[in-house]
């Protein structure tokens, strides 16, 4: 009965059918949709009353049955009966009378009603060779298979197994599209939670950033103004892609409400992650920091649920403290009390430096971490720069310290820095070409202020109209405000523009302006660009594609100044991978 008799060769007249049925097969079907038409394709070639399609899944070493005419599908080990001994073998079985062969098992015909005389079961084989299924063929009309069936069935399997593996691959590379288009979707909704520019708070200077370790991350953060003073939020959720963060744009969006709503810190850290017990799965959680700073008595409130270590920096002995979680982390346990709220007095020049674990725990090849005493090592060496500043000091640093190892976790830097007395001051200005004046009367104002060398005014305002005019002109897709920083430094000041919602342009590296041609033979624009990089003594130029942030910095010394000695600028540009 499983023997194979020998078979004679196609004919034309046999040939034919099969050509058609190949050519049908060709078209752009679906999976379920190929299995029909390839089930009645072997009873239109074959004279059969039914036909059947098991697909084999390698990874479970199992035949799936997908078409059965009257019957549920069912899975059956790769091995087992007559279609399970086709496959292992690869070989066609043609099996004249079943309820003879001890390897058909008639149950299923006891439950459908039907009564199968003979079978013809057929392997499908690609053309590299790889088991797609098993197809068989039952009743005959008028008799039983014979090797003339035998040589059209292995002629049309060669077709129905490449069609049923070009469809299968295809909604594999499908579906592997539609996931890659909803990552990218959820990345950019998460990333359309967190702050597009940062607030202004009087006295202080804020910043943020966030960098997934995939497509979507399990971090967030939260740096906005609500009645209660100046919401600051860290949040990490276990676990990295679509369920984290998810997790983490839940607890920020229900913070948010919250405060909107009136609710004080207490309030609001205890329904939100009573509410987040109650919704999130047993095995997830959210280590966040939440806290209010209060600008005018320069006292931050906070709960940090499992979020550690707290750093605050002390301008006046130049030391960190650190300080740990107050409370478990949110979602672990419903809260029926809370400790009462931790405090921060924020003396001029503090910070406040809170990093998620992507960043102390970051290993380079050799398993060594990040670890706190560099972080903090960094904040005291670098505790003069701007917010924005010494965060991208930290982010390069870890890069520099892993050297080419992969990040695999997720990256959120939060800084509150209160200003020192004085030092630096900044604003934001509409992004507008009339905003020149407002900038202008501001430049001047801190020079006076910060008793800046008043002899450098006139190039760093030059420097910046042209800066902050190429920003206006050339980022038309933005509407955020630009900020503009002054910091006074030795002999002179350093100014940064920090542009937000925007796409990279690197200053740094614009052409030179052809001056030494005749007018008529040189290219339009490029020489307020190539006379500020001539007049400041550096600029250089940075971009964060995680938050498509621009910043440009110059430096303007009296030392550097042409006009008594000094040389011309120099220029460097990063951006952030």
């Amino acid at each position: 009965m499983s023997t194979r008799p020998d078979q004679r060769g196609l004919s034309a007249r046999d040939v034919e059918p099969i050509l058609a049925v190949a050519s049908k097969l060709a078209a752009p079907f679906d999976l379920l949709t190929m299995l029909t038409e390839v089930v009645n394709a072997a009873k239109q070639v074959l004279s059969a009353d039914r036909g059947t399609v098991w697909l084999y899944e390698a990874a479970t070493d199992e035949l799936v049955l997908e078409v059965a005419t009257g019957i549920a599908p069912v899975r059956v080990p790769a091995g087992a009966g007559i279609a399970g001994s086709c496959a292992r073998n690869r070989q066609i079985i043609n099996v004249p009378d079943c309820y003879a062969d001890p390897r058909f098992n008639p149950d299923v015909d006891k439950r459908s009603g039907y009564r199968t005389r003979c079978m013809l079961t057929l392997p499908l084989i690609d053309h590299k060779e790889v088991l797609v299924g098993v197809m068989q063929v039952l009743n005959k009309a008028g008799g039983v298979f014979d090797a003339d069936d035998e040589a059209l069935a292995t002629a049309l399997a060669a077709q129905c197994a490449v069609a049923l593996q070009r469809v299968r691959m295809t909604e594999a590379l499908i579906e592997g599209e539609k996931l890659r288009q909803e990552m990218e979707m959820a990345r950019v909704v998460q990333m359309s939670t967190l702050p597009v520019a940062m607030p202004s708070v009087p006295g202080y200077d804020v910043y943020g950033t966030s960098i997934p370790a995939s497509a979507t991350g399990g971090d967030t953060f939260d740096l906005s103004q609500v009645t209660q003073g100046l919401l600051v939020v860290l949040g990490d959720a276990t676990g990295h892609g679509i369920a984290p963060a998810l997790s983490v744009t839940q607890m920020q969006a229900m913070l948010r409400m919250a405060f909107r709503l009136g609710a004080d810190l207490d309030t609001a850290f205890t329904q939100v992650n009573n509410q987040l017990a109650d919704t999130l799965p047993d095995d997830r959680f959210i280590t966040a920091f939440i806290g209010i700073l209060d600008a005018s008595t320069h006292r931050m409130r906070y709960h940090s649920g499992g979020q550690g270590p707290i750093v605050h920096f002390h301008a006046a002995i130049g030391a960190c403290t650190r300080h740990k979680p107050t409370s478990f982390p949110l979602a672990a346990m419903p809260l029926t009390a809370l400790r009462p709220a931790a405090t921060l007095e924020m003396a001029p020049g503090d910070i406040l430096v809170l990093l998620s674990d992507g960043i102390y725990e970051y290993h380079d090849a050799k398993s060594e971490q990040f670890g706190e005493q560099r972080v903090e090592g960094l904040v005291r060496e670098h505790h003069g720069k701007p917010a924005a500043g010494l965060s991208a000091v930290l982010l390069q640093a870890v890069q520099d310290f892993a050297r080419g190892a992969p990040q695999e976790d997720d990256i959120t830097v939060v800084l509150v820095k209160r200003e020192p007395e004085p030092f630096a001051e900044h604003r934001s200005f509409v992004r507008r070409f009339d905003s020149l004046q407002e900038i202008f009367s501001f430049t001047a104002a801190v020079f006076a202020r910060l008793q800046i060398d008043p002899r450098l005014l006139q190039t760093i305002d030059f420097a910046v109209e042209e800066l902050f005019t190429n920003m206006v002109k050339y980022s038309k897709t933005s509407d955020a405000a630009v900020r503009l920083d002054l910091i006074k430094i030795a002999g002179g000041v350093e100014a940064i523009l920090t542009d937000y919602d925007v796409e990279p342009f690197d200053v740094t590296q614009a052409p030179d302006a052809e001056i030494d041609l005749p007018i008529e033979q040189r290219t339009p624009g490029g020489l307020g660009l190539h006379l500020v990089r001539r007049l400041v003594d550096s600029i250089e130029y940075h971009y964060s594609k995680e938050n498509r942030q621009s910043r440009i910095t110059i430096r303007k010394t009296i030392a550097g100044d042409p006009a008594v000695g000094g040389s011309a600028g120099t220029g460097e540009g990063h951006a952030d991978d």
